[in-house]
């Protein structure tokens, strides 16, 4: 007589496991949360600047919405996807986030200041 092998689909599921380096989950998935919090934040209010801009077409929308974008947005992508996708050292992710947050800000102070 040859043992009943189970169905796959009645197989225990293994239990979901996570880990972080250098510290806790919680701790990781709290900081993953607060980052896509800030980035849904920024994306919104580039959002309203962009129909701000499709109402009036005032070019400093336009800018204010990609310096927000970019400011935010930008380098918490690049925190998230460059270690996530990317075998790129310390040290160019955080030009690329500097990079970025700097663009932003000339983008925005364009937008305030316009042309000298």
């Amino acid at each position: 007589m040859t043992p009943a092998i189970p169905h796959p689909a009645l197989a225990p599921v293994p239990a979901l496991q996570a880990s972080a380096t250098g510290g806790s989950v919680v701790i990781a998935v709290l900081v993953l949360l607060g980052l896509a919090v800030a980035a849904g934040l920024s994306l919104l209010i580039a959002y309203e600047a962009l129909k701000g801009y499709r109402g009036t077409h005032d070019r400093a929308m336009l800018l204010l919405a990609v310096g927000i974008v970019l400011l935010t947005g930008g380098p918490i992508a690049l925190r998230i996807a460059l270690p996530t996708l990317t075998d790129t050292p310390e040290s160019v992710r955080l030009l690329s986030t500097t990079v970025s947050e700097l663009l932003g800000l000339g983008c925005i102070l364009y937008a305030i200041y316009g042309r000298p």
